[in-house]
């Protein structure tokens, strides 16, 4: 295993999802980190977490490529990385969020208004989706659009990362 084919990414993109650092880390031995530095320090970033072996020098080098590297979300997915391995908290409030669609949502032109994200449950709701509301009343921040489409599936995510830091938020992992 050196490469990353569709079924390893798939795997890496499940356990990023489900917060799986073992299964992760598992999917990343073996494998260059570059093509997969976004998935790959949200993996880092729990398994050091988690005092899993071989960990720390994973995120040591996940780190190392991240500043080397230097796309839209590579320095605050690097700062989350250097919080866990110094043991700190990131500053940052976690949100369960998938990266995923907070990308499609940047890149979106809206033709009915902006898409929300709601801060209590980390879900992205479309221009046409109304907003649930919990008991107490629901947070939502717009999401502004204006990325450009297109770009490869790290840039893109690395982009939602950012916006995210941006308002004080990082992904976690979405559990049901």
């Amino acid at each position: 295993m050196t490469g990353w084919d569709e079924d390893a990414l798939a795997g890496l993109r499940a356990a990023v999802a489900r917060g799986d650092a073992r299964a992760g880390l598992a999917l990343l031995a073996g494998r260059p980190l570059g093509p997969v530095l976004q998935y790959a320090g949200d993996v880092l970033a729990a398994a050091v977490a988690g005092a899993l072996d071989g960990a720390e020098a994973a995120a040591r080098e996940c780190l190392a490529e991240l500043d080397a590297r230097g796309l839209p979300g590579d320095a605050e997915l690097a700062a989350e990385l250097a919080a866990a391995l110094d043991g700190g908290p990131s500053g940052l409030e976690v949100l369960p969020v998938d990266l995923g669609a907070v990308a499609q949502a940047l890149e979106a032109v809206p033709a009915d208004g902006l898409w929300l994200l709601d801060l209590d449950r980390g879900d992205v709701l479309a221009p046409d989706e109304p907003p649930t509301e919990p008991p107490g009343g629901g947070r939502h921040l717009p999401i502004p659009p204006g990325a450009p489409p297109g770009a490869p599936e790290e840039e893109r995510r690395g982009r939602a990362r950012r916006w995210l830091a941006e308002q004080g938020l990082r992904p976690g992992p979405r559990v049901l």
